[in-house]
């Protein structure tokens, strides 16, 4: 993600609320009596769930299906074009997988044909604004009687991604790159296409398309199996996506909170860390810092596989012994700051959820206040950083409101966005700003 533009509040705003919720957490208060109260700790739980700056969705119930991998005749695939050549799926062919079953198109004589299958995706499957599409396929050239032969152009065999408006005109098609021959066999293609409207025209509607056209020598066979489809959130997101989507921005986020609570003389006995970083050991938050590596030296207390939504959960439960919440006393000042990926669609009702690139597992915002009414501090400062928290305090119908209701803390601040939006980060520090992550802790 890139740098948060998204959250509807004025900038003097959010800095004065930041100053003034760290002044809360940082600065001792006394009773008009001038004698200061019985001193607790400063203690901080600080989450960092992912690396990967596009969170990747699998449609596994059309991926390992007939539709994708045709082990047997019955699909929702259509006819979109059809000249001079004939297709469907069939049995009588083995496909990628080794398995019977593909989409097949025939062409007997030689001359021009062509010939598209269409899967008319969102009378299936939800359409996701701004998600970009992923949309792979196993292509086989062949002719008939088996062995080696070419398509001529003009565009041979691709695999596209068509956008529709609700008046089912075409908006555009994305195509992957042709190929004309496929001398060792199978081979795949792929393309990545953008739901957006930037060109003016509102999109409702999604087809998944496999083509065939050209000028062909007769009895050409193209099999097409094992069909994919993903989608990756949140935008912009370049196209294609990088090879390498680990990055700097997310655990970097994380590394900046923890590196501010240092300085400001949190003891690492008192930081419990949870941070996602896989493959990724060099991390780097301000390029001008003088600093190479912010990731050495810290000290962090669940690392990568280790860091999901059930060993979170066990360390916010007082109830769990050993846990870091079951540590926490009646007069610690306690700081939760938790970042990374957040999800507006996994619970079907529009309430967001916070997500763990480890094991795919989430927590819901029930779960998660369920479990923070039940610490005692004499203060907390909770801050949500992630797409859509402001669902995420939307746990009844008037927002924030059961967020006022922590009956063990009597000093409370939530940051988090107003809106049920996606936020943006800088994705490395290689931009004009200078930091990776987000804005929101740089001034500190």
């Amino acid at each position: 993600m890139k740098k948060k533009i998204t959250i509807p509040l004025i900038v003097s705003a959010i800095i004065a609320g930041i100053v003034i919720a760290l002044l809360i957490v940082f600065l001792p208060s006394y009773p008009r009596g001038g004698h200061p109260p019985q001193l607790g700790e400063k203690k901080a739980i600080i989450l960092g769930s992912a690396n990967d700056y596009y969170r990747k969705d699998d449609q596994p119930d059309f991926n390992f299906g007939n539709q994708a991998k045709f082990n047997d005749e019955t699909n929702n695939w259509t006819v979109g074009v059809e000249n001079n050549m004939y297709g469907a799926a069939t049995s009588s062919e083995l496909g990628h997988d080794g398995l019977p079953g593909v989409l097949r198109v025939f062409k007997g004589v030689a001359g021009y044909g062509n010939w598209e299958f269409i899967f008319n995706w969102t009378d299936f499957y939800p359409l996701y604004e701004s998600a970009a599409y992923f949309l792979s396929a196993w292509v086989n050239i062949s002719i008939s009687a088996g062995g080696y032969t070419f398509i001529n152009p003009p565009n041979g065999v691709r695999i596209g991604l068509r956008w529709l408006n609700s008046s089912d005109g075409v908006v555009r098609t994305d195509w992957s790159n042709s190929v004309f021959e496929t001398p060792a066999g199978w081979i795949l293609l792929n393309v990545t296409s953008v739901n957006n409207n930037s060109i003016g025209y509102e999109i409702t509607r999604l087809q998944l398309v496999l083509a065939v056209e050209g000028n062909m020598n007769g009895n050409e066979l193209i099999l097409f199996d094992d069909i994919t489809v993903q989608h990756w959130t949140p935008p912009p997101i370049s196209i294609p996506i990088p090879s390498q989507i680990d990055a700097d921005g997310f655990p970097a986020q994380a590394l900046q909170v923890y590196w501010i609570l240092k300085n400001h003389s949190y003891s690492d006995n008192n930081i419990f860390f949870m941070l996602y970083h896989t493959n990724d050991t060099d991390i780097n938050i301000n390029a001008t810092d003088g600093i190479g590596n912010d990731l050495a030296k810290a000290v962090i207390d669940v690392e990568n596989d280790n860091v999901n939504a059930s060993r979170f959960m066990q360390e916010l439960n007082v109830s769990f012994s050993g846990s870091f919440a079951s540590e926490i006393g009646s007069n610690d000042e306690l700081i939760i700051f938790i970042t990374d990926h957040g999800s507006n669609s996994v619970l079907g009702d529009g309430n967001a959820t916070f997500h763990f690139e480890a094991d795919d597992s989430f927590i819901t915002e029930t779960e998660f206040i369920n479990l923070v009414q039940q610490i005692s501090s004499k203060s907390m400062l909770i801050n949500i950083d992630m797409c859509f928290s402001g669902n995420f305090l939307n746990e009844n119908s008037n927002i924030g409101s059961s967020w006022y209701n922590l009956p063990n803390t009597p000093d409370f601040i939530l940051i988090t966005s107003s809106a049920d939006s996606l936020s943006w980060y800088w994705r490395d520090n290689t931009n004009a700003d200078g930091f990776a992550g987000s804005w929101f802790f740089h001034q500190f």
